[in-house]
């Protein structure tokens, strides 16, 4: 009996050593992908290559906030800033750069989040930050929606022919930033469910593990 339970105890403590391990791996994981999801979304938003000239027009392309166009030295130049909302291309520009904006610091404020692995247990850290970046997704969802609202624009227009509307970019076709803002929220969504997923298994198979530990330091106990 005393054989049994010790080899009981061995065993559970094996497994406890084995999941902390994995766990901890997990974790680490997803805090580099966050950490890199992070740089990300800060080059897609100051990225002007949301959209741009395919040849068939003038040449030029355009950002949340920025666009830069052909000038006669054969030079691009690029106007606009984020912080002044008069340089903006319409509202709908204006609305997308505030929404990705949001995204990328909730993003940033998430890897500060991290540090909260030392003072807070580890389910609690990744409920924290699962909620951030499923919000982060949220805003990235919506910039990336918002945006084509504002490609009836004059200037764009000059760029991507006569015949491109909301929704609509005539001769103008999607560069690398839009695509990646658009990989973007699934990469922020599947963040947060495995985010959700490991605070789920930390609150749940940690306290069955200790039971067992408890329960096999009894029995030695008899």
């Amino acid at each position: 009996m005393d054989r049994e339970t010790e080899y009981n105890t061995e065993l559970t403590k094996i497994y406890h050593t084995n999941y902390v391990r994995n766990s901890r791996a997990i974790c680490v994981l997803w805090g580099i992908f966050t950490v890199c999801y992070a740089i990300l979304n800060i080059v897609c938003f100051i990225q002007p290559q949301w959209i741009g000239d395919t040849g068939a027009g003038a040449a030029g392309f355009f950002g949340l906030y920025r666009y830069c166009l052909l000038s006669n030295n054969n030079e691009f130049s690029c106007q606009g800033d984020f912080f002044d909302s008069n340089k903006y291309l319409n509202k709908s520009f204006h609305a997308a750069a505030v929404l990705v904006g949001l995204s990328a610091l909730l993003f940033l404020i998430c890897c500060l989040c991290l540090l909260l692995f030392l003072f807070l247990n580890t389910a609690t850290t990744l409920r924290i930050c699962a909620w951030i970046q499923t919000l982060a997704a949220i805003f990235m969802f919506l910039g990336c929606v918002i945006f084509p609202n504002g490609w009836d624009n004059d200037i764009i227009t000059g760029v991507c022919g006569n015949n491109n509307r909301i929704y609509d970019m005539g001769y103008c076709g999607i560069r690398w930033a839009y695509i990646l803002a658009i990989v973007l929220i699934f990469d922020a969504a599947i963040l947060a469910i495995l985010a959700f997923v490991l605070a789920a298994k930390q609150a749940k198979l940690l306290p069955e593990v200790y039971k067992k530990l408890e329960k096999c330091k009894y029995e030695i106990s008899l």
